[in-house]
């Protein structure tokens, strides 16, 4: 008998997509996997950004939790659509707020290392937080909408966040895999460093959160501190490409619109103690994302010219 029912919001991205694999193990969950476009098979449409349709989803379906993996991600990006940046990043989380609120249900947003400015590295929650970019100020705007809005709920930051499923946009790792296994050359930074989170370890934190009815702020992360460069050679090592093809720069090489926190390097121990989460190993998680990659026939990537 089904107990609890969970809205998913972004429920067809990478993080989306694996929130509802795990969800869909439980057997006492119901899911409303929610996509902002019209008419995707198995999906329920809604626009987060309009709060009529927020309100009337969650009075109709009656969650006992609301999952928010929707993001603007562009970092860049957000330097020039700050509108736009910040009313999904924020307004809309503040809709999700309330509507939780008034309909008694948990709310589970997913942040970031952005709001942080990577001065110093091994931030923890009682960290302050200083964004550098817009993207990381409107990430940071959502959580303090968050906090004020709604008491039950789970604030989960994460970083470097990558993995496979089905139609999503690349992610690091698969933007390596899918560079090398071509035969081009690429460029990594070396002096941006954190800790690569493989998407379904996070989804599972989720899962834990919402069993464990937690409350309150925790930084969520793979456990090995490493730069970008570094990450791209695991990667390399892991799927048999070639590592001459990657080249160490600086971030300021990239000429990027916005600024990166050069080490957002997170301290966990929180959410292994209150969670019990324990990541894998950074070898051990690209094992697993290689191991799915192969069972979808998508180690075809490696074979593309």
């Amino acid at each position: 008998m089904t107990e609890k029912r969970v809205i998913i919001t972004g429920a067809r991205g990478l993080l989306g997509q694996k929130i509802v694999e795990v969800f869909k193990r439980e057997s006492e969950y119901e899911l409303m996997p929610c996509v902002l476009e019209d008419g995707v098979e198995g999906y329920f449409s809604l626009d987060i950004t309009d709060h009529h349709k927020v309100m009337d989803a969650v009075s109709s379906f009656k969650p006992s939790v609301i999952v928010n993996a929707a993001a603007y991600t562009d970092v860049d990006n957000a330097e020039v659509e700050k509108e736009l940046a910040y009313k999904v990043n924020a307004t809309a989380v503040g809709y999700l707020a309330e509507a939780a609120n008034v309909f008694n249900a948990k709310l589970v947003h997913i942040s970031t290392d952005y709001v942080f400015d990577g001065q110093k590295g091994n931030y923890s929650e009682e960290s302050k937080p200083e964004p550098i970019n817009y993207y990381g100020k409107s990430k940071l705007a959502g959580e303090n909408l968050v906090r004020a809005k709604v008491q039950d709920y789970a604030i989960l930051r994460t970083q470097v966040l990558y993995g496979f499923a089905s139609d999503v946009k690349k992610n690091f790792a698969l933007w390596v895999i899918d560079k090398l296994s071509k035969g081009e050359n690429i460029r990594v930074v070396d002096d941006q460093i954190g800790n690569p989170t493989l998407a379904d370890e996070l989804a599972f934190a989720i899962l834990k959160v919402c069993q464990r009815k937690s409350v309150g702020l925790y930084h969520v992360s793979g456990f090995e501190t490493i730069s970008r460069y570094e990450f791209a050679n695991r990667i390399a090592e892991e799927f048999g490409l070639d590592y001459s093809s990657i080249k160490a720069i600086k971030s300021d090489e990239l000429s990027q619109h916005a600024r990166r926190p050069k080490d957002s390097s997170f301290i966990c121990l929180k959410a292994q103690a209150e969670l019990g989460i324990n990541m894998p190993s950074v070898k051990d998680s690209l094992s697993l994302m290689k191991q799915q990659m192969k069972r979808a026939g998508a180690v075809e990537l490696q074979n593309k010219n």
